[in-house]
């Protein structure tokens, strides 16, 4: 073909065909001859009624369509499980792509090439929902994807999308496809089209923020709305894409709200109608591509392309989504206004005995109480840790992510020294999860499987200035501490393409409370380096886990170095911590001697003028607020 599907974008507006199932329903076809006994599996129909699907093609293409989508919506491995065609999924998927192949061929000229596109729809299983598992739906949309590719398919569209995990496993397996036949979403596009429903979200609750957000790492094309509407009700939706995603917008709507008129279904909006809802699309939001879901016809197309054929997309101002993790609801940004991005720490195996507790006894709602706890104090992300010897890590992980996504609305950081851990967590979160943490103490290998992580799954990531020394693995000094920082950002963005907005650097808080000379610098230390991270790398995240610096004080001590030392740090760079939120204390509230004997063990300055301050003077002053 003359041109690629990537290039025609690029040059202008591109017509998707209509409606298929809704021409399909108007012909005459038998159940038990034509659908082979299977009601309603319209996917069949390539092997059984070729003709009827060529023709629907070549309705839509002499309306003008630049684009037509295979007769294989409900054609991924566990769809067609239903009606017991999964071990035909890829000769079905390729027959389908070779049919509308075939039709686009034949009416492409040298000034209008027209594209395939392999239609993959969500079929009627929610992974978010726990109603499939993660690897059975990647195999299932791995055998559809290779099957439209075979049967010559430009571009590979995932349509009506209503669970963001459900994407990303989607894409996974896409990805997989195209790495196993040497090919790039460069040269076989993917298009990912998610349905926001009458309620302002998908399905399962998640916002189009939170989609965007969720997705915005791909290497998608393009991203828009397609069904469970007409064009009015997604205007809100597809303004904030119009305003924010950076890549190109498709927007195929219903031919409006369906009405039951004499107990008929019928969508009310004409050719006309629809050219005039898409066209302020087109011109106030920069849509690049235009089509018709239900109800809709070749007149529909006709009239699209009789109107935008031949337009080039409008270039709208655009304005970067800010850096964020999301829940599957909602986005959080990374960089916060009145406050760093607090990490609520108690959901800890390793640090929080209560919840080290409830993990023994499995009280999984006592979990989700003390995560929603944390919600209420102040934090923005919550951390979670299962790491526990003894005990199956990943099945934790997964039980307990299961129960967060849909319970608590905010953010994730997965925290754990095992990829498999990780990784359990990740194939239960939709939204954009923060990983914790690589480092290079281990080498280069599993520092690159973490980054391999946070691209599969379009998460963030922390990075701790640890590396391969056996000496000194662990970075005490500000110097150390940057030269590592400043390895592993080269690295995640260079070599994994990760965003540097994206990744959390954790300098790595060592207690100054054990009395010993090599550890009273250690705080110190931390500040000059992450003022250097900061300076450096103004993009990057920095955090830490805060209340290390205290470890084995009284507890009113600890409140106060803590609160004092997050002071500092922020005043250095810092822009997140993994802290117990309640148990910050803003500097009013503080005594100012509390405050000076504090910020004189943060810096380790033991002149003798200053009467011998040191821990016991820290614990004897605050032993009042005790």
């Amino acid at each position: 073909m003359a041109h690629s599907l990537r290039q025609a974008l690029a040059q202008r507006i591109l017509i998707l065909d209509g409606a298929m199932g809704t021409q399909i329903y108007a012909r005459d076809l038998s159940v038990e001859q034509d659908y082979c006994g299977c009601e309603n599996c319209t996917d069949i129909l390539v092997k059984t009624r070729p003709d009827v699907i060529a023709d629907i093609h070549n309705a839509y293409l002499v309306a003008g369509a630049d684009c037509i989508e295979t007769d294989s919506f409900g054609g991924a491995a566990h769809t067609l499980g239903e009606f017991d065609l999964q071990d035909e999924c890829f000769e079905l998927n390729k027959m389908a792509a070779e049919i509308a192949r075939s039709a686009a061929d034949a009416h492409s000229t040298a000034d209008k090439p027209r594209f395939v596109l392999g239609s993959m729809g969500p079929g009627t299983k929610l992974i978010t929902l726990d109603q499939i598992s993660w690897d059975r739906l990647f195999e299932s949309y791995r055998k559809q994807a290779e099957g439209l590719i075979a049967g010559g398919a430009d571009a590979l569209l995932l349509e009506t999308c209503q669970d963001l995990l459900h994407i990303k496993c989607a894409l996974n397996a896409m990805i997989a496809v195209l790495d196993a036949k040497g090919k790039s979403p460069d040269e076989i596009p993917l298009m990912v089209s998610v349905t926001i429903e009458q309620t302002g979200t998908m399905l399962v609750g998640s916002s189009i923020e939170a989609a965007a957000h969720a997705l915005r790492q791909y290497p998608i094309t393009s991203l828009g709305l397609n069904c469970a509407t007409g064009p009015a009700e997604m205007a809100e939706h597809i303004r904030y894409l119009g305003k924010h995603w950076d890549r190109t917008l498709t927007v195929v709507p219903n031919a409006g709200l369906p009405e039951l008129i004499e107990g008929e279904t019928v969508y009310p909006l004409n050719p006309d109608e629809m050219v005039e809802a898409l066209d302020r699309f087109i011109q106030q939001d920069g849509v690049g591509v235009v089509g018709g879901c239900c109800g809709t016809s070749p007149a529909h197309i006709k009239a699209m392309h009789d109107a935008f054929a031949g337009r080039t997309p409008k270039a709208v101002t655009k304005s970067a989504m800010k850096p964020s993790s999301t829940s599957l609801y909602q986005p959080v940004e990374h960089r916060q206004d009145n406050s760093i991005l607090i990490v609520g720490e108690r959901c800890n195996a390793s640090g929080s005995r209560k919840f080290k507790q409830l993990l023994e006894s499995e009280d999984w709602d006592a979990i989700v109480a003390l995560a929603r706890e944390q919600v209420r104090d102040g934090s923005h992300v919550l951390d979670l840790n299962v790491d526990y010897a003894g005990r199956d890590n990943a099945a934790d992980m997964r039980e307990i992510v299961k129960r967060f996504v849909r319970q608590v609305d905010i953010p994730l950081m997965l925290d754990s020294t095992q990829i498999a851990t990780i990784e359990a967590g990740l194939q239960h979160s939709g939204g954009k999860c923060i990983i914790n943490s690589a480092n290079f103490e281990d080498g280069e290998e599993k520092f690159d499987a973490m980054c391999e992580l946070a691209c599969n799954f379009g998460a963030a990531l922390v990075i701790g200035t640890i590396d391969e020394d056996p000496q000194a693995a662990m970075a005490r000094t500000a110097d150390r501490k940057f030269a590592i920082a400043k390895r592993a950002i080269e690295r995640a963005t260079s070599v994994h393409g990760l965003s540097v907005s994206d990744l959390f650097i954790d300098p790595l808080v060592l207690p100054i409370s054990t009395g010993m000379d090599d550890d009273r610098r250690s705080a110190a230390a931390l500040i000059e380096g992450t003022r250097r991270i900061a300076e450096a790398f103004p993009e990057v995240q920095i955090t830490c886990g805060l209340s290390n610096v205290s470890f084995g004080l009284k507890s009113a001590a600890r409140q106060v170095l803590n609160s004092v030392f997050l002071d500092e740090l922020t005043g250095a760079g810092l822009t997140s911590a993994i802290v117990h939120a309640s148990k910050i204390l803003p500097l009013s509230k503080i005594d100012p001697e509390h405050h000076r004997v504090a910020l004189h063990l943060i810096y380790d300055n033991r002149e003798e003028s200053l009467g011998g301050i040191g821990l016991p003077a820290l614990e004897a002053s605050t032993g009042a607020i005790a």
